[in-house]
């Protein structure tokens, strides 16, 4: 490497005396200057040359959620527990929400009951779902079925699934004398929203 001086440079600095020290200064400012002119690389035709490259891509926002399907609890006992997992798969963060439609195992035909027996099994939803924000966390709720008439939702903040979910099912005991004769059914809807 080595320093180019103008003759306009030495000009410049022969038209001053020079000491030992000022001229030794004036050298480096002019080197210095001579240096930064001549960093970029220059083409044959004298001229610096650049080129810049766009790299550019995109995922698209998807939320999905897969499962769900018929739990058997068989003979209603009460304080029996069932779990069952869903497929969860969503890149952006998402809000999930479970409503019941009877607020518990409800008679098919006497929800209300008859006599001294009771026509519904209350029950306690507990919910767990993997998530990453960029750190592993789960996003959990607890909900006793009376309370999930009204839609109750989850929000996974700034995370994404990781994965699936689980629910599980814990039933409540009977009251009194116990259950009404009969088949008990209940729906329990789970609905996904991502938010983009």
């Amino acid at each position: 490497m080595g320093w180019f001086l103008t003759p306009s440079q030495v000009k410049c600095a022969a038209a001053r005396p020079m000491t030992r020290v000022g001229g030794l200064m004036a050298l480096v400012v002019a080197a210095a200057i001579a240096s930064t002119a001549s960093a970029e690389p220059a083409n044959d035709s004298g001229l610096v040359g650049s080129l810049d490259v766009v790299v550019k891509g995109k995922i698209t926002a998807s939320c999905r959620l897969s499962g769900g399907g018929d739990i058997d609890f068989g003979e209603l006992t009460g304080g029996q527990q069932v779990e069952a997992d869903f497929g969860l798969a969503c890149n952006v963060p998402f809000d999930i929400s479970f409503q019941s439609q009877s607020g518990g195992l409800a008679h098919v035909n006497k929800p209300r009951g008859e006599g001294s027996f009771a026509g519904r099994l209350g029950y306690t939803l507990n919910v767990a779902i993997p998530t990453i924000n960029p750190q592993a966390a789960t996003l959990a709720g607890s909900f006793a079925s009376e309370n999930l008439i009204a839609k109750k939702t989850l929000s996974s903040g700034e995370g994404i699934a990781q994965g699936g979910g689980r629910i599980q099912i814990l039933t409540d005991r009977p009251e009194g004398v116990g259950l009404l004769a009969g088949e008990y059914f209940e729906v329990l809807n789970i609905t996904l929203a991502p938010r983009v």
